[in-house]
């Protein structure tokens, strides 16, 4: 049996794929993306559970791809926690959660499914 389905949205490889290992450990089923467009066409495809995204991306910043995903009925109500190395992040205000590289993989674990648990109980 899978576990919740995360979609991971980062255009460096070598971040998507340490998350992978390590939150396929913790029982998530991932999918990798390396650009907005990509993740944006994922998503419409099969919806996740929730989304750990990037701000900072060659096609289509984060903030772009948290926007179009907010005016799309399928997409609304996936979580997004955002995930980035600035040291002042932007507001943004329909993100689950913003955590700041580097970040203690209990934390994001802890977040992750708090976030879905949220997004269960709204129904």
């Amino acid at each position: 049996m899978t576990g919740p389905c995360l979609l991971v949205v980062d255009d460096d490889p070598h971040i998507t794929t340490l998350l992978r290992i390590a939150l396929g450990r913790n029982g998530y089923e991932i999918r990798e993306s390396h650009s907005g467009r990509e993740a944006l066409n994922m998503a419409r495809r099969r919806p996740p559970d929730a989304v750990l995204l990037d701000l900072h991306m060659p096609d289509m910043s984060g903030v772009d791809l948290l926007r179009c995903m907010g005016t799309e009925p399928r997409l609304r109500r996936v979580p997004v926690i955002v995930a980035t190395g600035e040291a002042d992040p932007p507001e943004l205000p329909t993100a689950f959660a913003t955590l700041t590289k580097p970040f203690k993989l209990r934390i994001l674990c802890s977040t992750i499914r708090d976030a879905i648990e949220q997004r269960a109980e709204v129904g």
